[in-house]
């Protein structure tokens, strides 16, 4: 289900790479959709680096996967992807899920005031509670 002002995407990812990156955020009580909305929405802010990673045929056969963004996230992130030279947001959702699945990206949360929560709100998505 997608927050409010967020859309349903659906970017051709690898079986074997979404299903690993499943097996992660399940150990870490986390829903993998989730996990690919926060990847988006902080690679669309700038906050976090493209891991160089290149998921190749073991990836599996692509198709379809269910993610959620707002038009701005994906919109933020579809420019970056381009000036990092990502052939497709399908190839970035494949690249960071790949990355997250092999522990080099991490899911992080702190404890903010709320003055910098609405700072935040202002800028990003809202995170989801797990």
């Amino acid at each position: 289900m997608p927050a409010a002002g967020e859309t349903e995407r659906a970017p051709n990812v690898g079986k074997a790479v979404w299903e690993s990156a499943g097996e992660r955020a399940k150990s870490e009580g986390l829903p993998l959709i989730w996990v690919m909305s926060r990847a988006l929405t902080d690679y669309a802010a700038g906050t976090l680096t493209l891991p160089r990673t290149t998921p190749g045929a073991e990836a599996g056969p692509r198709r379809g996967r269910t993610v959620f963004a707002s038009d701005t996230v994906w919109t933020g992130a579809d420019k970056r992807r381009e000036k990092d030279e990502v052939r497709s947001m399908s190839a970035l959702c494949e690249i960071l899920l790949d990355a997250y699945a092999r522990g080099a990206i991490h899911p992080y949360a702190c404890m903010v005031t709320t003055a910098q929560r609405d700072a935040l709100q202002q800028t990003t998505a809202a995170p989801v509670a797990a």
